[in-house]
């Protein structure tokens, strides 16, 4: 058996007990399918470490869950790729969004077909592959790797047709920041929460400015994620005094095999590294003596109540800012959820946006490596009380005001126009 073999049968090893939601979806997947894909392409030799995580890929999205992946994650011999370019779909055309390393077309630009084939011809036979329903909530990142060109229709109605390329990935450092918008508007941009101290560090250097603002804006809509005590000090600014999360309690189940177990533990030693705060480091000692408890039991249910109380109590809520809008879209994902969920509960907060992904319904994601080369990331925990799936939106938290996506998008920023328009609004309410 090759080493692509091996590897693909322990991930379905993993999929099929370790994971948190292989019971409900047993039989949703179909491993033998990819086995004989792996052997036909090892046999024509045609299989390299990128086609393997390809195609590993594509037989994960049979499970529906956005907080599993699996990653090339490089090597001296192995290098990461990327098509260099994010894009969004509108009515029957994509349009780029991003651009990281890929210089020949720019943001803005109209995709009208992927090899040969119309934007709307894609929809129909390869939908699976987009992972949603709703447009602005596609993604096209698998099509995209599996694609070799792409025509651009430009502002003159000319067609140009474009070989893809692979590019090395540029990693963008994701630090916070505070812009002043007017004279008595802040937005604080929180790109990610998987560095705790940097984020709490920031929002305690701006503290002064933070409890002198009336108006704050605060952007999500591209965090992804990390650790939830990473937003623990700006809980004050989003509440009013007297205000605070609801502390119903949560019920998860936590799915302590063995082997997760064993790599929850790996996975906290790693995360002590990196941070200094006392009480994120106590969490991770009493995860450690869970694992160690229940190791080998398999599903084990965990009451949050008595810890969500005391953290939501810990802090008093304030006055100023006077008003709160939280900024969200799909892009938006777990601690970030969580964020987005605990800021719905103030009476002087207000979310508007797009849905957000959707993905807090698995979530405790471990991490399980082969040869330095490839990464596996899957949830062992999930809520008893699942999130409902909306129609429109998707699976996610939906906010208090859509703003639908459109290309206009890219050239403004309609959310924080529309932001500063209720702000506005509110003043001129107040007299």
């Amino acid at each position: 058996m090759t080493r692509y073999m091996e590897i693909f049968k322990e991930i379905v090893d993993i999929v099929h007990h370790d994971y948190a939601g292989y019971d409900e979806k047993q039989g949703w997947d179909e491993p033998a399918h990819y086995f004989g894909e792996i052997e036909r392409l090892i046999s024509g030799k045609q299989i390299t470490p990128r086609v393997f995580t390809d195609l590993v890929s594509e037989y994960l999205m049979a499970f529906q869950d956005r907080h599993m992946s699996f990653n090339l994650k490089g090597a001296d011999d192995v290098k990461r790729s990327t098509r260099g370019f994010r894009i969004r779909r509108y009515e029957d055309a994509l349009y780029v969004v991003e651009t990281c390393v890929e210089e020949r077309f720019p943001v803005g630009s109209k995709i009208i077909s992927i090899d040969q084939q119309e934007i709307e011809m894609i929809i129909t036979s390869d939908r699976s592959y987009l992972r949603e329903t709703s447009a602005e909530r596609e993604d096209w990142t698998h099509l995209l790797n599996k694609s070799s060109s792409i025509e651009i229709e430009d502002d003159n109605g000319e067609r140009l047709t474009f070989d893809l390329k692979n590019y090395e990935p540029i990693f963008k450092k994701l630090a916070p920041s505070l812009e002043e918008v007017d004279g008595e508007t802040l937005q604080l941009t929180l790109p990610s929460f998987a560095n705790v101290d940097e984020t709490l560090d920031f929002v305690k250097n701006h503290e002064e400015k933070l409890k002198a603002c009336t108006n704050l804006i605060i952007d999500v809509r591209n965090n992804h994620g990390g650790n939830g005590k990473s937003f623990s000090n700006l809980l004050p600014y989003i509440f009013p005094p007297d205000e605070h999360p609801s502390t119903g309690g949560e019920l998860k189940e936590f799915n302590y095999t063995n082997r997760n177990s064993e790599l929850f533990i790996q996975l906290c030693q790693q995360l002590r590294k990196d941070i200094t705060d006392v009480e994120t480091l106590k969490f991770f000692d009493s995860i450690e003596e869970e694992c160690e408890k229940y190791r080998g039991q398999g599903f084990v249910t965990m009451d949050f109540s008595d810890e969500l109380e005391t953290e939501a109590l810990e802090f008093e809520g304030t006055d100023s800012p006077k008003n709160v809008i939280v900024m969200t879209d799909v892009y938006c994902a777990s601690a970030a959820e969580y964020f987005v969920e605990i800021c719905m509960e103030s009476s002087k907060t207000t979310v508007i946006g797009r849905a957000t992904m959707g993905i807090n319904d698995y979530s405790d994601l471990l991490i399980k490596e082969w040869d330095g080369i490839y990464a596996l990331y899957y949830p062992m925990s999930r809520r008893i009380h699942k999130t409902s799936n909306d129609p429109l939106h998707g699976k996610g938290i939906r906010p208090d005001r859509y703003i639908p996506w459109t290309p206009k998008h890219i050239d403004e920023d309609l959310d924080l126009l529309y932001a500063m328009s209720m702000l506005r609004e509110c003043k001129i309410a107040e007299g």
